[in-house]
């Protein structure tokens, strides 16, 4: 039977055990029920049963596995080996015991039999069925038995089991990390067996830990053949063409000093009634058309992702580096937006243009920073001074409005020949930082409307407002700061947290405050469907200007030049947007992790050389296992385990505090302590430290 005559057959099989009284029916009764025959009726059971939404029980009979009380959902193993299934719909975690796995492994799509709910909101369970298996390959290092055998031990015990090896004559049994496949998936009652496919490096460095977290998360390194073909066949522009002609318009990049893609240039003009800025985009959309392998892959990645000293980059090198990338001194494509801005921030007037541009001159952001400081009276030094004014008036526009400003410094790692963390240090917030910063949400905003207007889908860049619990508990860590977080009931809007920010200002705990508000808070989206971003308190908000490294400012740029050569054929409909979206939405997650989880090695490896050093920081987290500290300037977070304190201290949940049962010693968020490094596991990802007094 085809899929499609099957699916009326799926639901009215779902519709008739979920109205039955009796929660198992036979085979038989189903099929004379529905009117259908047994052979038709066991295809439908048995492709419901392999999306673990019907459960087939020893005798034959078939039961809904929601009147089970099972639930499927994603294994997610923790870095001790503790796991738990996160379910598809919107639910608590499952938590699963040491021998519940039943040979799922982490990533694996699962059918699970959860207890009830505990009194503190928890469920147990045991995995069913593995419904479908996510994880293909395994890292590790291969060691060997005092009897000649050999074993695959992961890199983390998110790994989950120790496997067999096929081929131990692949590799060695030293420092080496391993990427292997796995050939045979594990059961109840084995582990897996794997085929040991190439060396990574030597376990312990940068390099191979980064090349390690690809490989295990599928991030890809390389580009094939044909996609590097396709990129190296574009030659560079050689007129404007249709296209207006700005190659004589003072245009700037502002970028790390350590880029290499330049997405965007920016100029400024003065106007009677304030500023007419210049946004120019790279225009992707030229090179990567659909249908192309060129598209196929960058669709693939959907974003860049960056790590210490690489990347693995969304296009060929030969476009995000080249011919896409907005070089100094270089005739290049761009999709420009122009911006009317008058005295009072606000955007008067804005239009979009597919141009010829030429880049005047490349600046870091430090060298910009060092021109305005010096007040340059030079062309550059003059229009870096008048887009500084302008950003500040879109800036203050934007907090008029109630959006929220945070700032988390990143993290700059630099990497030594040796392939370890030389040094690690927050990344300076400046002031042309900002600049960039207001223009781009400017021009993105500006995007938005323009489609929006036009009536044209895209994919919008959507954050919805915190959840009630998220609020309660920042309210109720915010009081113990002495800060008051205001709310309308049970929620807040954007200009409450922005209010508590402007509070924290200048107070030795507001880095920490804005870490809290954060964390707080949703995980912004792609969506083809209209809906708020909380965050930049805006209705209408889009990705268009980075291109080169997120696929869905791509798909806006086709929108944009389909509306502006007069073309509604292809645009497609919300619908067919969605999957794209999602997907992106999906790849962002994927890279951010992969970024966090390298950026969390690359502080274990530097606390290894640091052991027994002291370090002053912020307790930023508290627990009844303990408490966490972030250390001041190097910016890494380490935790101090309640067995290392002088005292005992009981855990008081409702203040989120330690308190000392023989003195009147308090461990709360905000305080400031010194504390010494004593260990550091690069597999757990674990940094412990010891309180230098308490």
């Amino acid at each position: 039977m085809t899929e499609d005559r099957q699916l009326p057959v799926r639901r009215r099989i779902v519709a008739e055990l979920r109205r039955a009284k009796r929660i198992h029916s036979q085979i038989d009764r189903l099929a004379e029920r529905l009117g259908v025959g047994k052979n038709e009726i066991e295809s439908a059971v048995d492709a419901l049963a392999a999306r673990g939404v019907v459960v087939r029980t020893r005798k034959g009979r078939v039961a809904l596995a929601e009147r089970l009380g099972m639930v499927t959902g994603t294994v997610r193993m923790g870095r001790r080996g503790r796991a738990i299934v996160v379910p598809d719909e919107p639910d608590a975690p499952v938590a699963l015991p040491r021998g519940a796995l039943a040979g799922a492994m982490d990533g694996d799509r699962v059918l699970v039999e959860a207890s009830p709910y505990t009194r503190r909101g928890l469920r147990r369970g045991t995995v069913k069925a593995v419904l479908e298996r996510r994880t293909r390959r395994m890292v590790g290092t291969i060691v060997r038995g005092r009897h000649g055998g050999s074993a695959f031990l992961p890199r983390s015990a998110r790994g989950g089991y120790v496997a067999s090896v096929e081929n131990p004559e692949a590799g060695e049994a030293d420092s080496q990390l391993y990427v292997a496949d796995i050939v045979d998936y594990p059961t109840a009652a084995r582990g897996p067996t794997v085929r040991i496919d190439r060396p990574l490096g030597r376990s312990g460095t940068l390099p191979a830990e980064i090349a390690a977290v690809c490989c295990a998360m599928g991030i890809p390194m390389d580009f094939s053949p044909e996609a590097e073909r396709e990129a190296a066949e574009f030659h560079e522009p050689g007129n404007a063409g249709e296209r207006l002609d700005l190659s004589d318009r003072l245009l700037v990049t502002i970028d790390p000093a350590d880029a290499r893609d330049f997405d965007d240039a920016v100029g400024v003009e003065r106007t009677q009634g304030g500023y007419r800025v210049t946004v120019a985009i790279a225009d992707v959309s030229h090179y990567v058309r659909p249908g192309t392998v060129l598209d196929a892959e960058a669709f693939d990645r959907a974003t860049s992702v960056y790590f210490p000293g690489t990347c693995s980059p969304m296009l060929p090198e030969a476009l995000s580096s080249d011919l896409a990338s907005l070089r100094p001194g270089r005739p290049r494509l761009a999709v420009v937006v122009v911006l009317e801005v008058d005295g009072l921030g606000r955007v008067t007037g804005r239009r979009a243009e597919r141009a010829l541009v030429r880049s005047r001159r490349r600046l870091a952001y430090e060298e910009a920073q060092e021109l305005l400081d010096s007040g340059d009276r030079t062309e550059i030094g003059e229009a870096l001074a008048d887009l500084q004014a302008v950003a500040a008036l879109l800036h203050r526009r934007r907090m008029q409005r109630g959006a929220i400003d945070l700032d988390i410094p990143e993290l700059e790692v630099e990497v030594g020949e040796d392939g370890s963390p030389a040094a690690i240090r927050r990344r300076l917030r400046l002031a042309t930082h900002r600049i960039i910063e207001e223009l781009m949400l400017a021009a993105n905003e500006a995007v938005a409307a323009i489609l929006e207007e036009a009536r044209m889908p895209l994919i919008y860049r959507v954050h919805e407002p915190p959840d009630e619990e998220s609020i309660a508990t920042l309210a109720a860590r915010l009081s113990y700061l002495g800060l008051r977080l205001e709310r309308d009931g049970a929620l807040a809007e954007p200009a409450a947290f922005a209010r508590v920010l402007e509070r924290a200002r200048g107070k030795p705990f507001e880095r920490l405050v804005h870490t809290m508000c954060l964390r707080a808070m949703k995980q912004a989206r792609y969506s083809a469907y209209k809906a708020q971003h909380f965050g930049l308190a805006s209705p209408c908000y889009t990705h268009f200007t980075s291109p080169i490294r997120r696929y869905p400012d791509l798909v806006v740029h086709r929108q944009l030049c389909r509306l502006l050569a007069g073309d509604r054929s292809g645009v497609g409909t919300p619908a067919e947007l969605e999957p794209t979206a999602v997907h992106c939405s999906e790849r962002e997650r994927r890279a951010m992790d992969a970024e966090r989880d390298i950026e969390r090695a690359a502080a274990v490896l530097y606390a290894q050389h640091h052991l027994g050093e002291s370090f002053s920081g912020t307790v930023t987290g508290v627990d009844r296992r303990g408490y966490w500290v972030e250390l001041d300037d190097i910016g890494i977070e380490g935790f101090v385990p309640a067995g290392r304190l002088s005292e005992y201290y009981e855990f008081v949940e409702e203040r989120m505090e330690l308190h000392s049962r023989t003195s009147a010693a308090v461990i709360h968020i905000g305080m400031r302590q010194r504390v010494r490094i004593d260990a550091a596991d690069l597999a757990e990802r674990r940094i412990d430290l010891t309180p230098c007094q308490t």
